[in-house]
């Protein structure tokens, strides 16, 4: 049982991030050594908006599968040291998951590796978890769509506001395909890619491109894309936070079957990208921790951009320490 009165359940991914970077104003030259620095970080999406949420006063609770190695049981006490409550599953004989960033001289992902077996262990939380007062449930891509499926259901029936990270393409794509599981999602914070991934998957015209689908429309394609997959989605309202990178966030809504138009957000200027690997996190959680604090969608937009702007600017860290003097209320 839940120790600490929370009202947020993350499930996902806990991973340990090493980053390395060239040397500072210098781009990479493939196939040899780059002069740089290395670091070694705590990550993995569904920790990350965690750290995120428990920065910002929430007390939030990861379920999580780690390995059983000192690299797990530290990532782990560090969680806990910012106000989370960590109930992840230790596998016996497994690493802890790993991911490998190099970044470009603008501090951009240049390529990753993904150590990620263990989290195919990531357990569907006890059922009685979702009695007890949680108000949201905060799913990444990690966990088997099965395992989503099942929590999701447990959240629908404690009438607990279900809200995804889609994590990566492939995962996206996934949930996209699981149409039982995606009816019972209200936000979800797709990249541009994952928004068209899960589109693709959603259409009833294959024969059509989503380029073919909005010209046909007279509309952008995102947003073409958007209305495709919020239809999927909760029928009683639906939410999408569509990042875009330097080009800001977009906000798409459904409520009484009819989508809005697509809500701009640009993205402030005279950001010094220090590391991009968890900013949309941030985003997702300060989102979340917005709405828990009654806040709009739009508000709460706006405040998840100011967190991943305090993120993108914290060179060694996925989320940065400074979320805590986020004003939320």
């Amino acid at each position: 049982l839940i120790e600490r009165p929370s009202k947020i359940v993350v499930l996902g991914g806990a991973v340990v991030d090493m980053v390395a970077r060239p040397k500072e104003k210098t781009e990479i030259i493939i196939g040899t050594s780059n002069p740089g620095s290395c670091a070694e970080s705590d990550g993995g999406v569904g920790r990350n908006v965690a750290e995120a949420l428990g920065r910002l006063g929430c007390n939030p609770v990861l379920y999580s599968a780690i390995g059983s190695d000192l690299r797990g049981q530290g990532l782990m006490e560090r969680l806990e040291g910012v106000g989370c409550t960590n109930m992840s599953v230790v596998v016996k004989d497994a690493s802890t998951a790993t991911y490998l960033a190099v970044l470009n001289g603008d501090g951009d992902l240049h390529v990753a590796i993904a150590n990620m077996g263990v989290l195919s262990e990531i357990a569907v939380p006890p059922k009685e978890i979702f009695e007890q007062g949680i108000e949201f449930l905060v799913m990444d891509g990690n966990p088997t769509v099965s395992v989503l499926r099942q929590a999701s259901e447990f959240a629908v029936e404690n009438g607990i506001t279900i809200c995804l990270e889609p994590t990566s393409v492939p995962k996206a794509r996934a949930v996209a395909q699981d149409q039982e599981l995606l009816s019972r999602i209200t936000y979800a914070f797709p990249n541009v890619d994952e928004l068209m991934a899960m589109a693709e998957k959603l259409s009833d015209r294959p024969e059509l491109t989503l380029e073919d689908l909005a010209t046909i429309n007279h509309l952008p394609h995102i947003q073409v894309a958007a209305a495709m997959v919020l239809k999927q989605m909760n029928p009683d309202g639906a939410h999408l936070v569509i990042t875009m990178g330097d080009k800001g966030v977009f906000l798409a809504s459904r409520r009484n079957d009819e989508v809005s138009k697509l809500q701009h957000f640009p993205a402030p200027y005279g950001v010094e990208v220090k590391n991009a690997t968890g900013a949309g996190d941030s985003l997702c959680a300060a989102f979340i921790a917005s709405l828990v604090n009654g806040k709009s969608e739009s508000d709460a937009v706006a405040i998840g951009m100011q967190a991943a702007t305090l993120s993108l600017e914290c060179a060694n860290r996925a989320v940065s320490p400074n979320l805590a003097d986020l004003k939320l209320s």
